[in-house]
């Protein structure tokens, strides 16, 4: 199931075997590769200053 909430708590990771564990909100659980789990911080570290940047922006107007 998809869920469209929008959470603000964070994930925590954790490292074993070998293994990086991802336990985020909502029962979200995420096994990965050391490879994978850096390419996804890389990756969340970009979006979120995206997202940051994006709620700075006024809004658009709309043509009268």
């Amino acid at each position: 199931m998809h869920s469209t909430e929008t959470f603000d708590r964070p994930g925590v990771a954790t490292a074993e075997q070998g293994q990086v564990l991802l336990d985020g909100p909502d029962g979200v659980a995420v096994s990965m590769t050391p490879d994978a789990a850096e390419a996804t911080a890389h990756s969340l570290v970009e979006a979120a200053a995206a997202a940051r940047r994006q709620a700075t922006m006024p809004a658009p107007s709309t043509p009268a």
